[in-house]
């Protein structure tokens, strides 16, 4: 089909249209040259200027300390405080990488050595040593703070073994001197900061210390643990005692500060800051003044030997106070130092492991002070009652061998004792026969009983690090034989698993375990509680020393802990139970009667008993005492048990009873008076 040219035809453009679109051609493109020429002034001219400011101007976020809280006694008198003090830290990603290579590989083989056999370990492996800029530092930064470069470069590679990425801290409470040296000649120390801190300080010293527990940066390990969810590297956390018990109170929230720091990392100005939220006061149960007397008559009674004790009130299960010795200075123990020997020294086994706190982890044969167990266990199997009459005439066969012959102490005859009488004079013979009748008994009462009063198994108290004890049976002597089997199969020798005889439960073991021997381990806090359940008639208190947390606002939570059971006690028993332990601290011929011969019993009764306890290997028996006493004149007010052990101190009267009358006469507000007893049971 032919094309027609006029219907094609388009319509021209007029010279008023011509000149629009000129004109806008012309603007954007004065706009273009406009934008690419400033393009190429800031990049060309002046790009060195502002790439310089770029890389001196960078933002910083670092951390505010939150204070932790503070833990007081009962009276809210302080424990625990907080102070502020310069710390003088190094960066760890300041170190060369090849020196914290070198720290790796010495880790890995000291790790190594540890693990070989003892005489095979073969020598210590050489520490790595800073060489070049890094020596140059360590011997600059030494000089300032009088530390030897050599300190210096061990901190380091201790600190970068156990958290690599934390800061390592070099120096704590630097004064005022060396930290403005620091900071006017930052340049000079090229990695280090010099920062203001929390610390934790102790108005009391050493008292309480296995109790208060210390803090300590947050590990490698603890912060994979779902318990630290959301803390950073670098934030302190209790690390033992209450502190790590009750941390998430205590810690509080750190708060951050973004700022603005040039290249050399001087700060030139704050951005943004969040304030950190202070930890949360923790109130104890704990009486200071009652713990401070008693931690010193520990020392005085008991001759510097080592040991615990503990005060509780029986109903409430509220712990009074609470010590173990030796102990140790906590302002000491956050030290660094400047080796392992220097620690061991310090905090060792040849310092007698003062971190170990006796009273929750110490284990003991525990003598007589047993027997008001054996007497629940022989009641209610109904192997004795309370009028039923034994002779003991200071020994008795168990078996067809003199070996098998067992004897009160000094083989001292009692004559006719029955259950109150046998608690007064603390007769084995009597218990000996006990034993002896129980071991045949279905279900093992003895044992039944030791565990329903809170023996071999935790007490649930509110301190990290507490043992279980054992409470011996023939199950656990099938146990025993199994592992020894076992381990002389592998090794061709016996391994001592229990005595290492492989043998069954005889008759013996539970003769024994009747007057709190053989293979019976018990702390001073297990006894505590099972002479509470005996007094508050078969409540069996959970012991604690948290009382409540309280902020600016006020209480917080209550941390009242309530029975952990119920235990059916006749009353009848527990009232000859109790009479026998009365008469053994007031009456003539009482085991304990000397110690408190002068003391007001109308209107400050005593029940106690005391235990001496055989331990093989060394050089003096196990020294026990339990009391329990209150004010008659408002027997609901505070009443307290109190259970001391004394290691190699002797028989109880010598050692452990003197020392928990020293501190009933603190509870009580009487006349302190030491004052040793004569008597030589078991």
């Amino acid at each position: 089909m032919p094309v027609d040219p006029t219907s094609d035809r388009r319509p021209p453009v007029t010279p008023q249209m011509a000149l629009r679109v000129a004109g806008v051609g012309v603007v954007a493109f004065i706009l273009f040259g406009i934008v690419f020429f400033r393009l190429w002034y800031l990049q060309v001219l002046d790009g060195d200027k502002y790439l310089a400011q770029a890389r001196e101007n960078r933002v910083r976020t670092e951390r505010i300390q939150a204070p932790r809280g503070q833990i007081v006694d009962r009276n809210n008198l302080k424990l625990v405080d907080n102070r502020r003090a310069t710390v003088v830290s190094i960066d760890p990603r300041s170190i060369p990488v090849a020196l914290r290579t070198q720290i790796a590989v010495y880790g890995q083989a000291f790790t190594a050595r540890d693990k070989r056999p003892k005489g095979r370990k073969g020598p210590r492996p050489a520490m790595p040593q800073a060489t070049g800029a890094t020596q140059t530092l360590f011997r600059r930064l030494g000089t300032v703070l009088q530390m030897s470069p050599a300190t210096i470069n061990q901190r380091v590679v201790s600190s970068i073994l156990q958290v690599p990425y934390a800061d390592v801290r070099i120096k704590t409470d630097v004064d005022r001197s060396q930290r403005d040296y620091l900071e006017q000649y930052k340049e000079r120390f090229p990695g280090v900061s010099v920062d203001q801190v929390y610390l934790r300080s102790y108005p009391i010293g050493d008292v309480a210390a296995q109790i208060i527990g210390s803090v300590g940066e947050i590990s490698e390990t603890q912060l994979k643990n779902k318990a630290y969810k959301g803390i950073t590297s670098g934030t302190f956390i209790g690390q033992g005692g209450l502190e790590s018990e009750y941390d998430k109170y205590l810690r509080g929230h750190d708060g951050t500060y973004q700022i603005e720091v040039n290249a050399a990392g001087e700060r030139r100005q704050a951005v943004a800051a969040r304030d950190p939220e202070p930890g949360r006061q923790l109130k104890l149960t704990l009486d200071l003044g009652l713990q401070q007397n008693a931690e010193q008559d520990f020392v005085q009674a008991g001759g510097g030997h080592p040991g615990a004790f503990v005060a509780m009130n029986p109903d409430t299960g509220a712990i009074y106070a609470m010590g173990s010795y030796p102990t140790f200075d906590p302002r000491e123990y956050s030290k660094p130092f400047a080796s392992q020997a220097a620690y061991d020294k310090k905090f060792g086994k040849a310092a007698g492991d003062p971190l170990f706190n006796r009273a929750i982890g110490g284990f003991y044969p525990t003598g007589s002070v047993f027997k008001p167990i054996t007497s629940l266990a022989a009641l209610q199997s109904g192997v004795t009652s309370p009028d039923k009459v034994i002779d003991d005439t200071g020994c008795i066969s168990v078996g067809r061998t003199q070996a098998d012959r067992r004897c009160n102490a000094g083989s001292k005859p009692n004559g006719p004792v029955n259950l109150v009488k046998a608690l007064q004079v603390s007769s084995d013979v009597y218990f000996y026969k006990m034993g002896q009748a129980l071991n045949p008994q279905p279900g093992h009462p003895l044992q039944k009983w030791a565990r329903h009063l809170g023996l071999g198994h935790r007490t649930g108290i509110d301190l990290p690090g507490e043992g279980s004890g054992l409470v011996p049976d023939p199950a656990w002597r099938d146990a025993q034989n199994r592992k020894e089997a076992r381990c002389r199969k592998q090794l061709g020798h016996p391994c001592g698993y229990a005595d290492g005889t492989n043998r069954a439960w005889l008759p013996g073991d539970e003769i024994n375990l009747a007057i709190g021997q053989g293979d019976l381990q018990a702390s001073p806090l297990q006894m505590a509680v099972a002479y509470s359940t005996i007094v508050a008639g078969g409540k069996v208190p959970r012991p604690h020393l948290g009382q409540e947390v309280t902020d600016a606002r006020g209480v917080v939570q209550k941390l009242d802990q309530p029975a952990s059971k119920h235990v059916k006690i006749d009353p009848a028993w527990r009232s000859a139970i109790m009479e026998g332990l009365r008469r053994a601290a007031s009456d003539p011929g009482g085991t304990s009667a000397d110690v408190f011969k002068d003391w007001p019993k109308q209107q400050f009764p005593i029940y106690g008993k005391t235990g001496t306890a055989q331990r093989t290997g060394r050089p003096n028996d196990q020294s026990w005492y339990v009391a329990y006493s209150y004010d008659a004149s408002a027997p609901d007010r505070n009443p307290i048990v109190i259970a001391c052990t004394v290691e190699d101190g002797g028989f109880g009267a010598v050692a452990a009873a003197p020392a928990v009358r020293l501190m009933l006469s603190k509870w009580f507000q009487i006349k302190p008076k030491l004052v040793r007893g004569s008597s030589a049971t078991r």
